[in-house]
């Protein structure tokens, strides 16, 4: 019966309904509160187990620093969130704790090295199971990746044994961004084959004789222990004195530094330095940053301050122009629109012809 419906309106367009305005967002919100029901995909490999309880946790990687560098994924939950539970570095940027609703319950537990007052990761995994279970959609705001170095495993663990939702969320990793902030990647196809990311906090805990052979050595929380990392890959690792080495420090953050030497060098440059939260690479890549300048003149600038909620997650940008590239810019718009109205002109002519050829046709029949 459908096929000679179809059929007897050949020329009809199918126009699908017209969405209503906030459709978006709220189609944005869906998947956080979908999932907090207990209606997400079978096909979800992230869910560890069919949850038992309405509330859910997304274990989020919030990447280095500031809301440029958050992923869309990362942003549409926690504008869908009830709680943010966040960590200091890179997930306490207000530009990110903004962008949750209103409504949403925001807390802290950073952890401050010797710090009594910090929170410790069997409380935060109490909190988050707490909050599952009174059936909240939590946004666990983890700095960098929650792949890399972020305790995820303990969280997990503790969701899982409670029977509660989780989904872990990629973010940028500052071990793969502070690099590139530095001017340089992490492999090279005759520099960098192979790079190994290692957490520095306890040196005396780290087989560096493992290094040898490794072209690019990343070291992350190494502020405090500098000068033993050196040490050691020059010793243990066989590494050259001379081999290049870059300090960023607060990758994509506002205090951004960037320090520049050698394995013989490198701790002289940064003496009296605070280094933490820093990212330590060494390697031969390094030097391919040393005429890098990010802050030199383009043509075109994306803007930096933005308001809460005005992201536009559907990809559009503002950018600010200079008057010569825009003078350009309009000249091959006017010319293509020129073109396309010649085009429509064109089009308009053909159809009045055959308008008249139809009207011939059927006077002679």
């Amino acid at each position: 019966m459908s096929r000679v419906l179809a059929a007897s309106v050949p020329h009809r367009a199918v126009v699908p309904p017209r969405r209503p305005p906030g459709y978006t967002r709220r189609r944005l919100a869906k998947p956080a509160r979908a999932a907090a029901d207990g209606t997400t995909s079978t096909d979800d490999a992230s869910t560890s187990m069919k949850p038992s309880r309405k509330g859910k946790v997304f274990l989020i990687g919030a990447g280095p620093g500031g809301i440029d560098h958050l992923t869309v994924r990362a942003l549409r939950l926690l504008r869908a969130c009830d709680v943010v539970v966040h960590d200091d570095l890179g997930a306490s940027d207000a530009s990110l704790l903004d962008e949750a609703p209103p409504s949403a319950t925001r807390v802290h537990v950073g952890k401050r090295g010797g710090d009594d007052r910090s929170w410790t990761q069997p409380d935060i995994d109490t909190l988050l199971v707490k909050l599952c279970d009174e059936g909240k959609v939590v946004a666990r705001l983890k700095g960098g990746c929650p792949a890399v170095f972020s305790r995820a495993r303990s969280e997990m663990d503790a969701l899982t044994h409670a029977r509660c939702a989780y989904e872990l969320v990629p973010g940028v990793s500052s071990a793969l961004a502070a690099p590139l902030r530095a001017g340089f990647p992490l492999t090279d196809v005759n520099d960098g084959r192979h790079f190994c990311v290692t957490s520095a906090h306890d040196p005396n805990k780290i087989d560096f004789a493992a290094f040898r052979g490794i072209d690019t050595c990343v070291f992350l929380m190494a502020g405090k222990s500098l000068d033993a990392v050196c040490t050691r890959l020059v010793s243990d690792a066989d590494k050259r004195g001379d081999t290049p080495v870059a300090v960023i420090r607060d990758a994509c953050g506002g205090s951004e530094t960037i320090y520049r030497g050698t394995l013989d060098t490198i701790v002289k440059e940064t003496k009296g330095e605070k280094l933490s939260p820093c990212v330590v690479v060494v390697g031969s890549v390094c030097s391919l940053g040393d005429v890098y300048d990010p802050n030199a003149e383009g043509v075109v600038s994306l803007g930096g301050d933005l308001e809460p909620g005005t992201i536009d997650v559907g990809g559009d940008n503002t950018a600010t122009i200079d008057d010569s590239y825009a003078d350009s810019y309009i000249d091959n718009l006017t010319r293509e629109i020129e073109a396309k109205d010649a085009r429509i002109r064109t089009l308009e002519e053909e159809l009045v012809v055959s308008k008249r050829a139809a009207r011939m046709l059927r006077g002679r029949k």
